[in-house]
């Protein structure tokens, strides 16, 4: 039964890291459109699709980074108590 726990385990793993692909450029994409629909609404074309975009890559990346330190503090909790019960 642990094994099949620890086989999901990883498969949950693989899933979440795999999924830290996407922010990115979902971020980007997200910037784009604000900044287009600004463009539009402000007559400044594509001045502020280009900056809004750069800044909502600048967003993924610094979320990516938030949940890649996020995710390793809790691996570093979880690997202390779980051998301290060990030996």
């Amino acid at each position: 039964m642990a094994r099949a726990g620890k086989h999901l385990e990883l498969w949950a793993q693989i899933g979440f890291y795999a999924s830290l692909g996407f922010i990115v450029p979902a971020g980007a994409v997200a910037g784009c459109l604000i900044g287009w629909l600004l463009d539009r609404w402000l007559k400044t074309a594509p001045v502020l699709i280009v900056v809004m975009g750069f800044l909502g890559a600048a967003g993924g990346f610094i979320e990516v980074l938030r949940v890649l330190s996020q995710a390793e503090k809790n691996v570093d909790t979880d690997d202390g108590s779980g051998r301290s019960g060990e030996g």
